[in-house]
Parts: structure tokens; sequence; C-alpha cells
């Protein structure tokens, strides 16, 4: 059987960022070119980004993908490519135009003056410019996908190019996903080898799901199938790369590492076919380069808990490197997750690029402030402490005048969150750093937060892990450093000490709220689940329990709508995923 060698370039795309897209395209195709591959995978929309969202609806965002695509389309002497972008609707989405040398090439025109009229595609291009085109046939519309409103169905013939007597058949990410579907068409049609280009989010537990699927894929075409994802982070959204390759029983081949950029060079045996659309993969190659390539390199997956460690570090890096971000600031509270947001970013970004902040009241306890300076000396990074009490007693007065009372209770405590707040947020004023926020999932989810107080920030690293398991990313990183010969990060007693908000003398969460054991996973199942009350009551949990936490995740919308964005590790985050309105009459107690 022939055997085609594939380059897969697992790459960090800038959403908009069409030179920076086109040049990273360039760099890996070079790459291959070195390694004599006959063929060069893109992720999905590799060229415009993912997910480029209401981008799209802008006219000057679709002509300056194709002026993009007319870019890599001038290369010689290159394997050929595939190029995720966007096309105009109908059967090809391309029209032939004359190149100024005479030769005829490929290119992608609008045929309506709207740009909402446009399909997701992967294009070959070759020497003889753009040569193919496949269309993305079935559109996701959930979790943290929104298709439809942007892109209209695949439509005409399923495509095949031919290389090397490889019928290679082009699919784009949720195409692969379905049985009997556009996969299933492709083999039928005469294709021998499955290529797919993807932009699939992290999240825990997504790569098993996705190397099953595959598998079973493989075995209902029985064609080979190459992988392709995305790497990088996007907004909320992260992608893990772990490009792979499954041969035609499904099992792994090849398989390119996790958030990191790479090339991943695997040859592949398939079928012979005549079908599709011929292009030629010859160019100049080095033979002696050729032999020396390493080829059907299978990572090794990292750990649940070491891919979602990695997920935050590299969500967290890309959000500031992408939006122009230098610097970081946070508040220090010697607290669990302060320090585990801390650790997160001098791992992204590098310690003289993070500073801390500790903010002390009348009621921090002496250890904690500690805490905060011991963790700051393991990171090496720079705190400053200055103290509220001034601020307090001088705001607290002020509202004494006001409201004719002292204000206590809770009033006084989110007075205390506040004022580091609009510290926290002139100190980004004056120097232009970020400010992370420090809240953690299970806060987020019950309201144990203070609006424009901890919530205040540009970032919220941890705004998708819960409480528990900010604590294991903890013990994690700490394992990491002992294996990697490193001091421990973070302290142990900041592991040991209950936790508390020290807002008020001798306060604790368990005073709020329950157990962080018994509350996380009420809150997974309310809230990543969807379980209703009475399947959650069924379950073994206590009645009033389940309505008191139920009732406080609905009234706590509000607090939520207005938190800076933050990682998704989960399959269901807060914002892009579970979408509940604010003015909401439905309660789980109303059945």
């Amino acid at each position: 059987m022939p055997v085609i060698r594939l380059a897969l370039a697992q790459m960090n795309a800038v959403v908009g960022g069409f030179a920076q897209n086109v040049a990273t395209l360039e760099r890996f195709r070079a790459q291959s070119a070195l390694m004599s591959a006959d063929l060069v995978l893109s992720p999905e929309l590799s060229l415009i980004g993912y997910p480029p969202e209401d981008l799209l609806l802008k006219e000057g965002f679709i002509e300056s993908a194709n002026v993009a695509m007319m870019d890599l389309s001038r290369a010689e002497n290159l394997p050929p490519l595939l190029v995720g972008t966007v096309v105009s609707e109908g059967s090809s989405g391309l029209t032939l135009a004359p190149s100024s040398d005479g030769r005829d090439v490929t290119r992608t025109l609008l045929n309506d003056e709207s740009p909402r009229h446009i399909a997701n595609a992967l294009v070959a291009v070759s020497e003889q410019g753009m040569v193919a085109t496949a269309t993305k046939r079935l559109l996701p519309n959930y979790d943290v996908f929104d298709e439809l409103r942007y892109f209209h169905p695949g439509v005409g013939p399923q495509t095949i190019i031919n290389i090397k007597d490889v019928a290679v058949g082009l699919l784009i990410c949720e195409d692969v996903w379905t049985l009997d579907g556009p996969a299933s068409e492709l083999a039928r049609e005469g294709a021998t080898l499955l290529v797919v280009a993807n932009a699939s989010p992290f999240a825990r537990g997504r790569r098993d799901e996705r190397e099953a699927m595959l598998r079973e894929r493989a075995l209902e075409t029985k064609c080979p199938i190459a992988y392709v994802n995305l790497v990088g982070g996007q907004d909320e959204l992260v992608f893990d790369g772990q490009s792979v390759v499954v041969d035609a029983h499904g099992d792994v081949i090849a398989r390119a590492s996790a958030f990191n950029e790479e090339l991943l060079i695997v040859e592949v045996e398939a079928r012979a076919s005549s079908a599709g659309v011929g292009i030629d993969a010859r160019y100049a190659r080095d033979e002696r380069r050729t032999e020396a390539v390493h080829v059907n390199h299978v990572a090794t997956p990292p750990s649940e808990i070491e891919e979602i460690y990695q997920a935050l570090v590299m969500g967290t890096r890309d959000y500031l490197r992408k939006n122009g971000f230098r610097t970081a600031i946070l508040g220090l509270s010697g607290g669990i997750d302060s320090s585990l947001v801390a650790t997160i970013a001098v791992d992204a970004v590098g310690a003289r690029a993070v500073r801390g902040f500790a903010m002390p009241s009348r009621y921090s306890s002496e250890h904690s402030l500690k805490d905060a300076y011991e963790l700051a000396r393991r990171l090496d990074i720079d705190v400053t402490t200055i103290a509220i009490e001034q601020a307090h007693q001088a705001f607290a007065s002020m509202l004494s005048d006001a409201l004719d009372t002292e204000p206590s209770g809770l009033t006084d405590e989110n007075l205390q969150s506040r004022i580091r707040g609009v510290l926290l947020m002139g100190v980004s004023n004056a120097t232009g750093s970020i400010v992370l926020t420090t809240g953690n999932k299970s806060e987020m989810a019950v309201g144990y937060s203070t609006l424009y107080g901890d919530s205040a920030g540009g970032f919220a690293v941890i705004k998708d892990v819960a409480k528990t398991l900010v604590y294991e990313l903890c013990r994690y990183r700490n394992e990491l450093a002992l294996e990697l010969g490193d001091p421990e990060p973070i302290p142990l007693s900041v592991l040991e000490k209950a936790p508390s908000a020290e807002l008020r003398p001798d306060q604790r969460d368990d005073q709020s709220l329950p157990p962080y054991e018994v509350l996380d996973p009420l809150l997974e199942m309310y809230v990543e689940s969807d379980a209703t009350a009475e399947e959650m009551i069924a379950s073994g949990y206590d009645e009033e329990l389940v309505l008191r936490i139920t009732r406080l995740v609905d009234l706590s919308e509000y607090k939520r709508r207005q938190m800076p964005p933050g990682v998704r590790i989960s399959k269901k985050a807060f914002g892009r995923d579970r979408r509940m309105p604010i003015t909401n009459a439905f309660r789980p107690e109303s059945l």
C-alpha cells in the first residue's frame, strides 16, 4: 500500500491576526518541506483564529481573510497545505481568476454582499494555487459553540484530493464526530485516508473522548485518520493540541504533545485509490534530511491534574500576551486561592512580570500576612503591603454619617473587599498591569464573593476551578517542584489552615457554607450536569441543603454576569456554556 508523509501543524492562531497566522503557517510549511512532507495539515480556521465570533459579521474581516489566503497561495517549492478559513456560500465557494503571470489560480470571492453567507472551510493550497475546498457540513450549536449564528452548512459534493495515489478526504471538526456522517460518506466515495482540521477546546476528559471517537470512526470507515488540533488560549477557551493520528484499526500511531506548538510528522499507510482531485506534491527535497526526520512520535499524554494545570497556565499566558499586557498584579491574602493564582501567573509569564499586594485589615491574622510573604519569597516575586485600616475607618465614618448608623455585618465585610479592589485597580491604572482576580468556581457559584471587591479585575484565572480542585492543583504543583528539585512554591501552612475571608473576627468559610467536600459535588451536579433538585435529593443529599444551595446559585447569576473572563477547564463553565437569565422566577422548590 502507498505511504504518505503528513505534517500536522499544531499551531497557536491569533483571532484576527492575519499577518501573524500567515507567518506561522509559512513557518510550519517551510519546516515541513525540510522534512519531506507530502501534505501539511493546519487546524480549523487557522488563518483567521478560532472562534472569531461577530468579527465574521464584518465585511472587512472576510475581505482580509481573502487577502491573507492569496498571500499563502503564492508560495513555491513547498508541499501542499490545507488551510482553515472561510469561503462564500456555494458548492465550492471558489471562482477562478487569472494570476498576473498568466497561470490559472483559485481565488476566494464572496457571491453575496452579506458577510454572513459564508462557510467554515478547509482550502487546499499548492503550487497551482487554491485547488480544492471542503466546507463544514455539521455546525455545532451547543456548549461553547454557536456556529449556526455565522455559518451556512457546507453543500455540494464531499472533497477528496489525491496525493501519491492516496485519496485524502477532507473533514472539519464536527464532521468526524457523527456515526454514518460525512466521514462515512467520504469513505463510500473512495477516500482511503481522512484528515480532520479541528479547533477543539480543552475540558477535563476531552482527549480520551476524542481518541475513543477516532477509533470508532476509523473502524467504521476502514480508513486511517489524521486529526490536527489548535493549541493556545483565546479569551475563556484553551485549546490543548494533542493532535493525533490513528491507523485503520483505530490504534494511535502518532500523537503531539499537550499545550505546545508542534509540527508532528507521521507516515501513514493507506489503500491506493484514484479518487479525488490530483495534487502534485513534488518539490525539491533533500533526501539526507528526510532520512534523519523523527516520524510517528507518540507523546505520552499528561495526567488529568497536569492537563488542568497546564491549561490554566496557557490560558493565562495567552490572555496576557495576546492582549498586550506585560505585567500582572494580584492581592495576596495568604490564602489558598491567591497562592494558586500567583503560582500559575509566575509559571505563565515569569516572576519579574508578577507583583503581589498584601492588604491587611484589622481582622487579618498575622500568620496570613506571614504566609503571603513566604509565598512571594518562594516564587521570587515582589510584594508590597498596603494596610487598609485608615481607608476602612474613613469609609465607615462616611457611611455612618449617610446612614445614621455604624456599618456592620455584611456591609462592613464587603467594604473591606471593595477597598482592596479600588487599590488594585488604582495600581493597574498607574502601571498598566492587569489585575488577576482570585475567586474560584465554588465561591462564584453561590455568590460568596463581593461585587467590585474581590471580583474586580481583568482576568479570573481560577474562575472554573472548584475549591477542592484548588487544593489538588496546589499539591500537584508542590509535587512537581519536588520532582524538579525545586522548593515547593506553596507553603504547607497555606494548605493546612481552614479557608477564611478574614473579614470579621475568627471567620471561616464553613460558617457560611457547607464544607467544600460536600458543596462541590452538589455544584457539579447542578451546574455542570444540569441535575434537578429532585434528582439531587434522590441521590441522597439532604433536601434542605439542596434547596438552599440551588437557591444561592440561582440568585447569584447577576453577580456572575459582572465577573471578568477566566480559563474554562470543565465541560460547563459559567459564561459561554451556561447562559441563565438573571430575571428568573423559576425555583426548584416550585415544582
